[in-house]
């Protein structure tokens, strides 16, 4: 008994330790390429194979997602090149066959996509307040057809659960475990208000852990997906392979009045060992634009050495929120001389470098170039274990 109590310890200790054990080597400039990236709203990336990446739009209502092309130098992570090579499947997962097309649901505003097997794809959908499960397509009529799912997975819920344009904005795909992670944006309404200059709180978040292997195992035996039901019976059905973790924001770094501003963990990442890349985004854009500002936080935390919290716990004084390590941080902004101003909204890993060190790719929203101003910026940052 004794010689299994010191094991368990040592095991959790091993696993503590583990959360420390990375490190930035280093934060490469962010880069535009405006001659083969056209301006877009860009909300999200995943690894599909090779060099290229599948990009959603936040904007789109024909494109489910993008083929980019992202080659970085194989010494530095530095990003050489990025290339937008068109859209091969449509919103309704149809193959895009270059003739007009129009789907009849609209409003999907895309934020967020992870690959979750060799044949389909998971979404975010902030405008449709759900995450949903799509084919892989083949890139052309001779590629070879690959075999999928056909009862796909969808998980619903309602908009009334969230405040406006502050749902899903994240996804993050552990393959190792085979673990869906996601986490709304801000505070969900039950859970109080969320951040801003003028309240000052720190927003206060429900991490999301959906076991993918258990949702593969049991979909057959319920039809998921296709059954009509409400948002309310789609989120239930989906909560049975869920686990959730309590995460605690940092508190807004100014108190300024803003014309907008947006203050969220606009997205995630998984890495190999079960830990979680989270970024903490804080934009504020005051009336007259100049002066606006994007501040980034990247954290490492480790759900699955923490305390669960249950979706129907409340927050208190003894919640069990997450410990999180800094691991980078920069700010951008807009001025008279500088317009390096750069929403960062997608993050996933890209290739690992000669040393073995790994690239994190990251990608930000110009909001299609707002005004002429805003460019869409990309960046990379290197990591490896200490």
């Amino acid at each position: 008994m004794l010689r299994c109590s010191i094991l368990t310890i040592f095991l959790a200790s091993s696993l503590l330790a583990g959360a420390q054990d990375r490190k930035v080597v280093r934060e490469n400039s962010q880069k535009t390429f405006p001659k083969t990236v056209a301006a877009g709203n860009y909300s999200g990336i995943a690894h599909l194979h090779d060099d290229i990446y599948a990009v959603v739009s936040d904007k789109s209502d024909s494109a489910l997602y993008f083929n980019f092309r992202i080659q970085v130098n194989p010494k530095t992570g530095e990003l050489e090149q990025v290339e937008n090579l068109g859209f091969t499947e449509r919103t309704d997962g149809t193959l895009n066959d270059g003739k007009f097309w129009q789907g009849q649901e609209k409003g999907f505003d895309h934020e967020a996509i992870v690959k979750v097997s060799d044949s389909t794809l998971v979404i975010a959908s902030e405008g449709c307040c759900r995450l949903k499960e799509y084919p892989i397509l083949p890139t052309s009529a001779n590629a070879p057809k690959i075999s999928y799912q056909q009862n796909l997975w969808e998980s619903r819920w309602p908009s009334s659960d969230f405040y406006p344009n502050y749902n899903f904005e994240s996804l993050a795909f552990d393959s190792v475990r085979q673990y869906l992670w996601t986490i709304s944006e801000s505070t969900l309404r039950k859970d109080g208000q969320p951040a801003t200059p003028q309240n000052g709180l720190a927003n206060q978040l429900r991490l999301m852990r959906y076991d993918w292997g258990k949702i593969k195992e049991n979909r057959n035996k319920e039809n998921n997906g296709k059954e009509d039901c409400s948002e309310q019976e789609s989120s239930k059905k989906a909560s049975r392979y869920m686990t959730a973790y309590a995460y605690q924001m940092d508190q807004p770094s100014t108190h300024k009045k803003a014309d907008i501003y947006v203050m969220g963990v606009s997205e995630l990442c998984a890495l190999p060992d079960g830990q979680l890349l989270v970024l903490e985004r804080e934009a504020f854009i005051p009336k007259i634009k100049i002066g606006a500002f994007c501040k980034c936080k990247l954290y490492l935390v480790n759900p699955l050495n923490s305390e669960e919290f249950a979706m129907k716990e409340k927050f208190s004084s003894d919640t069990p929120f997450l410990q999180k390590r800094l691991f980078a941080e920069w700010k951008t902004g807009l001025s008279l001389s500088k317009r390096s101003f750069a929403n960062y909204e997608g993050m996933c890993l890209g290739p690992k470098l000669e040393d073995g060190s790994q690239v994190v790719i990251l990608l930000s929203d110009s909001q299609d170039q707002y005004a002429g101003v805003l460019k869409d910026w990309f960046k990379t940052i290197v990591i490896r274990k200490e």
